[in-house]
């Protein structure tokens, strides 16, 4: 794999191609982000480009070198992950010791720690220097899905790479790539929220399962129906439980009022997100007019948004179905 089979963040791809044609990619990284973007891959990747025999800016993926680091057996490439859900002290004096030895076989020794977030103050603290002052054959790259769990004194050291999260169109092709249907792959980009890996998790028929759960809470809202429903679902659970089931809902409660707006707009029947349910689409037409199915739109908007804010569950719940029902 190279920096052109990675999906999306294009920005960090770019930053990481220069500093390797200038030769100045920075000791001390830190890969920052949303889970499943890429971040290990692009570590991975630029690992194999700083000791790449062919390419300057890239890994060619079949010199022995870059052959060797994706079979994880290059005595150069080291990576550290959490034991039991924390990366120890015990961990870190493969770091201390071998960043100061120069490379065995390659150009560059890189360590990749995934999941540096996991480090404990005495893990952090034991690699300050090392990271402070690198050798300059060696390179660090920490990867994160939340920095701010890192220590201060650690960032402060490292050069910060953020993440975002994948495009949908971005993911809907990689799946498209990898031999899905165009409509599966569709909807399987709506209700991951820019996370490819876990879209290529996904289960088509718990995906079919779930959206016709959405569309019949869908439905019970429109009707004026739904709130008992809809607040039992969602507003009195913890929220570590139904979180993800949340945003999914939300998302293809969004698909399926993109959906209305397009063929109110008489839009092509191609750019569906939900092909497959538009004459139960064409059936509410009459009852869920433009302006009120673009007020729901900014409604489901501003409830995804505010999932990322760590509200009350119950409080987020119920404003959102008070308002749609306002």
């Amino acid at each position: 794999m190279s920096f052109q089979n990675i999906a999306g963040n294009g920005h960090v791809k770019k930053i990481l191609r220069l500093a390797l044609q200038k030769r100045r990619v920075p000791n001390s990284l830190l890969f920052s982000g949303p889970d499943g973007v890429g971040k290990r891959k692009t570590a991975l990747v630029l690992a194999k480009a700083l000791n790449c025999l062919r390419e300057t800016d890239d890994s060619c993926d079949v010199c022995d070198n870059c052959r060797a680091i994706d079979n994880g057996n290059f005595p150069d490439v080291i990576e550290i992950a959490p034991e039991r859900d924390v990366i120890k002290v015990e961990q870190m004096p493969v770091i201390k010791q071998m960043a100061y030895l120069k490379p065995m076989i390659g150009r560059k020794r890189v360590f990749i720690v995934d999941r540096a977030d996991k480090m404990n103050d005495e893990s952090g603290n034991s690699v300050l220097k090392v990271l402070e002052e690198p050798p300059l054959f060696s390179h660090i790259i920490l990867i994160s899905d939340n920095q701010a769990f890192i220590l201060p004194t650690i960032k402060s050291r490292c050069q910060t790479l953020n993440f975002l999260p994948i495009a949908k169109e971005e993911i809907e092709q990689a799946l498209r790539d990898l031999g899905l249907e165009e409509e599966k792959a569709r909807i399987m980009a709506l209700l991951v929220r820019g996370n490819l890996e876990r879209a290529k998790a996904l289960d088509w028929d718990d995906i079919q399962r779930r959206r016709q759960e959405a569309w019949d809470l869908f439905l019970a809202l429109i009707g004026q129906e739904g709130p008992p429903s809809f607040l039992r679902k969602f507003a009195f659970q913890r929220r570590n439980v139904v979180k993800e089931d949340l945003e999914q809902t939300l998302e293809l409660f969004s698909s399926f009022c993109r959906d209305l707006l397009l063929m109110k707009e008489g839009g092509p029947a191609g750019l569906l997100f939900n092909p497959d349910y538009e004459h139960l689409l064409r059936d509410t037409e009459p009852v869920l007019g433009l302006d009120q199915a673009l007020r729901w739109l900014g409604l489901i908007d501003q409830a995804v948004a505010n999932l990322d804010r760590n509200l009350n569950m119950n409080v987020l719940v119920s404003s959102f179905t008070s308002q749609v029902l306002g």
